[in-house]
């Protein structure tokens, strides 16, 4: 018996000491983690703020938030549960909060932050979209801020350059149906002239990303349903 609870004495230590280590590791590594992941969204939000054609802020230098408490103070709409809206059926989410930023044109410009279900999980993108003078909306530029999930080589490859320019500077019209990747608009094998079509087929709501992309369509489908929900909410919430 007192051998038993002499082992049984040693466990408990044991497990003390494993969790102690365990949560100074965690204290140790949180708050870095928590700063590289606050920065990377800064970094988001001021690339999709930026005129992907001439290179130049679509809003004042003094817009762009270095702080949490600047970004807070753009904050537009928020909620509690941390999703501000979904489309089930694609599905995609618009995760909360969503912000405003006054363009230098005095344009209302809506950043916001969803996701969609890619091959291995959740595919994180933040987007901005453009009021303009008629109510309408026009998607401007996307970052892809979590695809760890997704496999190297293929869907990993979301955020590439060449991959991310397919989803930039989508209109109104492009949304009406909603949009799609060229293979789930039968929009395949591409013809030889594609590449000149390319922006003819954003107006039409048809991201090309089988050339850039191939043989990955379950990651790009995530982001084009990720955008579809992001304008079904401002369609609803902006007007």
């Amino acid at each position: 018996m007192a051998n038993h609870v002499k082992i049984a004495l040693i466990l408990t230590v044991v497990m003390v000491i494993i969790g102690v280590i365990l949560a100074g590791v965690y204290l140790m590594t949180y708050a870095p983690i928590a700063k590289a992941d606050l920065n990377a969204k800064f970094e988001a939000i001021k690339f999709v703020l930026t005129d992907q054609t001439t290179g130049q802020l679509l809003v004042s230098q003094s817009q762009i938030p270095e702080t949490m408490a600047e970004l807070n103070a753009k904050i537009w709409k928020s909620n509690s549960s941390g999703v501000l809206y979904s489309n089930t059926k694609l599905p995609g989410y618009v995760l909360s909060p969503a912000y405003l930023f006054k363009g230098k044109d005095g344009s209302n410009i809506y950043v916001l932050t969803g996701y969609g279900i890619g091959f291995g999980g959740r595919v994180v993108t933040v987007a901005s979209f453009i009021q303009q003078s008629d109510g309408k909306f026009f998607e401007n530029a996307i970052d892809v801020i979590d695809f760890a999930t997704e496999t190297p080589g293929l869907g990993a490859k979301i955020n590439d350059p060449d991959v991310r320019s397919r989803f930039f500077d989508i209109p109104n019209s492009g949304f009406k149906d909603g949009i799609r990747v060229n293979k789930d608009a039968d929009l395949f094998p591409l013809p030889s002239n594609y590449k000149s079509e390319i922006p003819t087929y954003k107006k039409e709501g048809i991201v090309v990303t089988s050339d850039v992309m191939t043989g990955a369509t379950i990651t790009p489908r995530s982001v084009a349903n990720t955008l579809n929900a992001m304008y079904e909410f401002l369609e609803k919430e902006a007007k």
